[in-house]
């Protein structure tokens, strides 16, 4: 199956969990550290959930994931809620989600959580068959503004991880002063610089620079104080500006 890779901003967008074990659990904060609103369904749910339920960082409906053909009153979140002295169950409006997640350790609440989410042309994530889902989450590392995906389309999660472990101790916390780095002077290219085939000329140059052996020997913070300090000395033209950035990679 052909996929396509792609980086979600999930701020203010909604998003929903079924399930309330250590799977989900790994979802919701996943989701939560990126400002996603997190709506959960399940009828037991760990420590770390409830906490964040109490919290009011996201809603837990304590119930199972219902079937359409029951009989359901609304409750006020705009869900169903099952008969009054049995166990609540919830069939929620998937409309006003752009993800579903089935992270239940039941294998048919979560297909039929899939075909739910399919049906209502969402895109879902199945943690026990990731292949059957139209999303797959990879295995990631951040530092900073610098994330790394690893994804096997299902076939081995494992293997996944395992690669994400590597890239995480080939990829250190320095990238992530390196990336402040890069995104403080790209800034500062785009806003001085007018002429477009001299921008990208420096810009392309940017990561060329030993900036990664300047952190690791102690002397970056230094080096770009200078650097910045030559920099706004040379307000004239961009000629003159170009310059000193030619010359700042040559100490």
């Amino acid at each position: 199956m052909k996929e396509y890779p792609a980086v979600l901003r999930l701020e203010g967008k909604r998003c929903l969990v079924v399930g309330g074990g250590a799977v989900a659990e790994r979802k919701i904060a996943s989701l939560l550290e990126a400002g996603a609103l997190v709506t959960v369904i399940s009828p037991a749910a760990t420590a770390a959930v409830e906490k964040w339920a109490e919290a009011g960082r996201i809603t837990w409906h304590c119930g199972r994931y219902g079937e359409a053909d029951h009989d359901y009153t609304k409750d006020k979140e705009g869900s169903d809620k099952g008969r009054p002295g049995t166990e609540a169950s919830f069939y929620p409006d998937l409309s006003p989600y752009l993800i579903v997640f089935a992270a239940t350790d039941n294998s048919q609440v979560n297909e039929r959580v899939r075909t739910d989410a399919d049906a209502a042309g969402k895109l879902v994530s199945s943690a026990d068959k990731p292949d059957r889902g139209s999303l797959i989450v990879p295995a990631a590392v951040r530092r900073g503004k610098l994330t790394l995906a690893v994804s096997t389309s299902g076939a081995s999660p494992a293997l996944s991880a395992k690669i994400g472990r590597e890239l995480q101790e080939r990829y250190g916390p320095e990238y992530e002063i390196y990336l402040d780095f890069l995104a403080e002077l790209r800034e500062l290219v785009r806003s001085r610089v007018g002429d477009m085939p001299l921008r990208h000329e420096l810009l392309r140059r940017l990561p060329s620079w030993r900036v990664l052996d300047r952190i690791a020997a102690g002397t970056y913070e230094a080096w770009r104080a200078s650097l910045l300090d030559r920099l706004q000395a040379a307000q004239g033209s961009e000629e003159i500006f170009a310059a000193v950035w030619m010359e700042a990679d040559q100490e």
